[in-house]
């Protein structure tokens, strides 16, 4: 049991040094030895976990995506076909937490999409199903004329990219992380976006 608790700890510690090294300096940038010494161990003990550098950036990377998931009430009102003016405030809100609490993330798909094979695979297994159900839903909306009728999946990335655009642009043109809470943010992204899906009406 003892060695189980320790062997979690150490799988911990070294996936968190991996997210922080991985994300601020890529892939090739990073070296086994560089995680092992930030995580307090030798990297003999790193490789007792992870026989390759890839096994740990992914481990690194499905850290962060296994934390991006629909709260109940959102999953709800994405397949309820509830109103635009309640699920995009969500979808926004959503958004905007999980980009606030975790900025590295986004920096690691962007790693994985330039450095190492494979990453079709690990988007499309955690991140395909949030992207299915916001499609879909804008999809039924159009359909509805409760927006314009317009490509759904322009409207999905473009409402995560704008997120993240801007969360990034901001980090690095005042070198703060964080730069929002999702109270203040959300509700601004939400009416911009609402204001672009909606038909106009009168």
């Amino acid at each position: 049991m003892k060695k189980t608790a320790e062997r979690s700890v150490t799988e911990v510690r070294l996936v968190e040094a991996a997210v922080q090294l991985f994300s601020r300096q890529g892939f090739k940038g990073t070296s086994t030895r560089d995680i092992a010494n930030l995580a307090g161990v030798n990297e003999a003990t790193l490789f007792r976990y992870f026989a390759k550098k890839a096994d740990l950036f992914w481990a690194a990377v499905e850290s962060r995506l296994n934390r991006l998931k629909f709260g109940r009430e959102l999953q709800n009102g994405l397949a309820t076909d509830l109103d635009p003016d309640v699920v995009v405030p969500m979808l926004a809100a959503f958004l905007v937490e999980k980009l606030s609490e975790h900025p590295e993330l986004v920096r690691l798909l962007y790693v994985a999409r330039f450095e190492l094979p494979g990453a079709d695979r690990v988007f499309r297994e955690h991140l395909g199903p949030i992207f299915d159900a916001v499609q879909s839903y804008f999809s039924r909306c159009a359909a509805k004329g409760l927006i314009r009728d317009l490509d759904p999946t322009i409207a999905t990335l473009g409402l995560a990219g704008a997120v993240s655009a801007h969360l990034h642009l901001h980090e690095l043109f005042t070198e703060k992380n964080a730069p929002w809470d999702a109270q203040s943010a959300a509700p601004l992204y939400a009416q911009l976006w609402l204001n672009g899906l909606q038909q106009k009406r009168g």
